[in-house]
């Protein structure tokens, strides 16, 4: 393979999968490592890819988050088996929150397919509790605060307020970026809505992440919470073994979620 086309794949694996290892690439590449340190040093040079201990993973988006309704439609199919995935962990009975995100209104969708004795579904989210208004055996609360138009969903010291008075078995949230070290990050941008989702996590006794493939590895400037406050991870089943691994060594129980060809998020 000529590097112009090594360098093609390593991108397109890279985009795709967001981190992987040189062992991960000489298998995909059939070639030695040594050459893929070549590579992956002169896309780091090209600034095409970040270079890290032992691989390579995408360059972090400068650029602020679309809005919720844009973001439904990217990795639609890997989001909904995210949901479903994410709908085992869900008890009859039980108080959960749902934050506002275009992968968590997945989760609310699913819910809302099945028959519920008593399920309470606290959410800050427009379009999570326009899912669940018709659900059968699920009561919704809903917080108040400031509204964000682009998540269309409501975030800062009201909603805070009116967290500190509730109590939840389960918190389902998703997230920008999430590796090992740095746990879940937001962007600058995402202030007000990082103070809301960390008074989601002090009301509750389990915190779940739902994130498809492409925030694995993602670093951005506010950490919102830490790998060890975390209970578990749902993610679809393109994620790079490595970063999985390193999260389950920092206790995180990592929940993969089979992705069908023809599955497709309602929109």
């Amino acid at each position: 393979m000529l590097k112009t086309q090594r360098h093609e794949v390593i991108l397109r694996e890279i985009q795709s999968r967001g981190q992987l290892s040189m062992r991960e690439l000489s298998t995909i590449l059939t070639t030695t490592e040594i050459t893929v340190r070549r590579d992956l040093d002169e896309l780091d040079q090209a600034g095409q890819i970040k270079r890290i201990r032992g691989g390579a993973q995408r360059l972090t988006p400068s650029n602020p988050e679309p809005p919720v309704v844009q973001r439904q439609l990217l990795q639609s199919r890997e989001k909904k088996a995210i949901g479903l995935k994410a709908l085992d962990l869900v008890a009859d009975g039980e108080v959960i929150a749902i934050e506002a995100g275009s992968t968590t209104l997945e989760l609310a969708r699913a819910i809302a397919q099945k028959s519920w004795q008593n399920l309470q579904v606290a959410t800050n989210s427009f379009l999570i509790h326009e899912a669940l208004i018709h659900a059968e055996g699920v009561s919704t609360i809903f917080l108040g605060g400031v509204v964000n138009r682009d998540e269309r969903g409501t975030f800062g010291m009201l909603a805070e307020e009116m967290l500190r008075h509730l109590r939840f078995n389960k918190l389902f949230v998703g997230c920008r970026g999430i590796d090992a070290d740095g746990g879940i990050t937001y962007g600058i941008e995402a202030q007000t809505e990082a103070a809301t989702i960390r008074a989601m996590a002090a009301a509750t006794n389990q915190t779940f992440i739902l994130a498809d493939h492409t925030k694995l590895g993602q670093i951005y400037l506010i950490r919102l919470l830490p790998a060890s406050a975390i209970a578990g991870l749902v993610v679809d089943d393109q994620a790079p073994a490595g970063q999985l691994a390193q999260l389950r060594e920092k206790g995180v129980q990592v929940l993969p979620a089979p992705v069908t060809p023809n599955a497709e998020s309602s929109t």
